[in-house]
């Protein structure tokens, strides 16, 4: 077998893990894991949460949150293969 087919096959096994987790399919994550990912992005106890129906979002309700905080979720969203919902909570005091 001629070198370089070799080298061809060896790039391809490569890159198929790379291919493959592009293609992730995102998971629910226990609330323990959310809580421990809210507070040590500075977010309060149940201001993170996932929707078991959208798996693919990861929800922020907090009142005006510092952007700090909003850029930690983010991230983290990002390499477990998720997008940030940021809702800004508004207390509202009725009359």
């Amino acid at each position: 077998m001629p070198r370089d087919v070799s080298v061809r096959f060896i790039l391809a096994g490569l890159m198929l893990p790379f291919a493959l987790s592009a293609c992730a399919t995102a998971q629910m994550h226990p609330p323990e894991e959310l809580s421990a990912v809210g507070r040590a992005c500075g977010a309060a106890e149940g201001e993170v949460i996932q929707d078991a129906e959208e798996k693919r979002i990861l929800f922020l309700y907090a009142v005006h949150p510092p952007q700090a905080e909003v850029h930690c979720l983010a991230l983290w969203a990002r390499r477990h293969h998720l997008h940030l919902a940021y809702v800004d909570a508004v207390n509202f005091q009725g009359q």
